[in-house]
């Protein structure tokens, strides 16, 4: 259709009234197939994700990490396919975006096979677990709570099964040991129960460990100078797309500082910058004195797949190799260590680079979005770990019951970059961020 209004331009008498006869058959086509109302549809969906209007004729490439998360989720919905494979679809979600995302996943008629630590999901729009532990699956039935429950019921079944199992082994074993040195009669009934033992051996149920804990605990860093960390006149844009200006960073020694605004209002532009990772178009950063900054990166830039897990645990501290394999398995990673980066999954790699936080000893730590890819007990361990370091913290996260209970000190609102005193109202602004 638009070569074709383009040619109609450039041409006259009969050739254009061919080419406005063809462009109004294409156009009946495109109608009929529903091109008209897919491009509304697409819009919609947009919207229902937090994409505003302004944001679809905006370069990809532009964009930030949550932006580029909405718009890839609402491409795939959009596509109207049968079956989803969705990854941790509610990361980079707002309160409203995530109860339309559930309402429809619930409604969906076709397959859905889903990874998520978001229980409400899992509560909401599952019907069935697949529990992957100890290199086998186990299906299971109902939602996630449902699945918690029976879980537990089936390993207290095996339980009881296996301690009948090793009684009966004992029982036999100790005949064995009783009548294998007397009467030739005793004796071969003593081999017949060896034989019994093997098998009974060879059926005994499984009983899985339960799940091993993260243990996170930040060292106390040398203490920093009272503003470690100060920036004025910060300014930055993509092309044509500004996303702040004039915006001023002042924080104290010990302080708690949440970046607050919508998607797309420059939280990661502004960490990086602060990083030292960006630089800024305008305005400059200055560290102070004894200043040691730790960035943790949401897209895990710094997991690069060249190099193992050690490998990038030695890249950031000089402690002996033991001392890292040691913190890497407080973090779940000991059987992890040779392994290529690239290769772990998500959860995997928020764990190592909070590893490298760790081992780093940092007296100011900027962190985007760390809450992103890790299970609830995870999370309570980073919480209680942050709740225990003295050094100044600087964050990025839209994970309300995480910001409530870590109670930062002041907020910066971006994209205008006023400051404020944090309080607990702001908590509904941080479920929109």
């Amino acid at each position: 259709m638009e070569e074709t209004r383009v040619e109609m331009e450039d041409e006259v008498g009969d050739r254009r009234d061919h080419l406005i006869r063809r462009f109004s058959r294409l156009e009946d086509e495109f109608t009929a197939r529903g091109g008209y109302v897919a491009k509304a549809e697409a819009k919609q969906f947009a919207h229902s994700l937090g994409i505003g209007a302004d944001e679809l004729d905006q370069p990809v490439a532009t964009m930030s990490g949550g932006q580029r998360r909405r718009v890839e989720l609402a491409r795939i919905l959009f596509a109207e396919t049968t079956t989803l494979l969705l990854d941790e679809p509610t990361n980079h979600l707002d309160l409203d975006a995530k109860a339309w995302l559930m309402t429809y996943l619930a409604e969906y008629s076709g397959g859905l096979l889903l990874v998520s630590h978001d229980l409400a999901l899992l509560d909401e729009s599952i019907t069935s677990v697949l529990a992957v532990d100890g290199g086998r699956i186990e299906p299971y039935r109902g939602n996630y709570t449902y699945y918690l429950t029976e879980r537990e019921r089936r390993r207290q079944q095996r339980l009881r099964e296996r301690k009948h199992q090793d009684e009966k082994i004992a029982r036999l074993e100790e005949g064995i040991r009783r009548f294998k040195g007397s009467s030739e009669k005793m004796a071969k009934r003593a081999r017949t129960w060896e034989t019994r033992v093997r098998k009974l051996e060879d059926q005994l149920v499984a009983v899985e460990r339960r799940g091993r804990s993260v243990s996170v605990r930040f060292p106390q860093p040398e203490t920093s100078g009272r503003t470690p960390l100060r920036a004025a006149g910060l300014a930055k844009a993509f092309g044509d797309n500004v996303v702040f200006v004039d915006v001023d960073v002042d924080v104290d020694r010990g302080e708690r500082m949440l970046i607050m605004g919508l998607n797309g209002a420059g939280k990661t532009t502004l960490l990086r910058i602060l990083a030292g990772i960006d630089r800024p178009d305008l305005g400059s950063v200055e560290l102070g004195h004894r200043a040691s900054l730790g960035y943790y990166a949401q897209e895990h830039e710094d997991i690069r797949s060249e190099f193992s897990v050690l490998e990038l645990m030695r890249m950031v501290s000089t402690v002996p190799d033991q001392d890292l394999r040691t913190i890497l398995g407080h973090f779940l990673l000991a059987d992890k260590v040779d392994q290529d980066a690239g290769t772990l999954s998500g959860g995997e790699k928020t764990k190592l680079a909070l590893a490298r936080l760790v081992v780093g000893r940092h007296n100011v730590l900027l962190l985007d979005e760390p809450t992103n890819n890790l299970d609830p007990q995870a999370k309570e361990a980073l919480l209680q770990a942050l709740g225990q370091y003295q050094g100044t913290l600087i964050l990025v996260s839209h994970d309300t019951p995480f910001v409530g209970a870590l109670a930062p000190d002041r907020v910066i609102l971006m994209p205008d970059g006023d400051h404020s005193y944090f309080d607990d109202s702001m908590l509904e602004l941080v479920a929109l961020a």
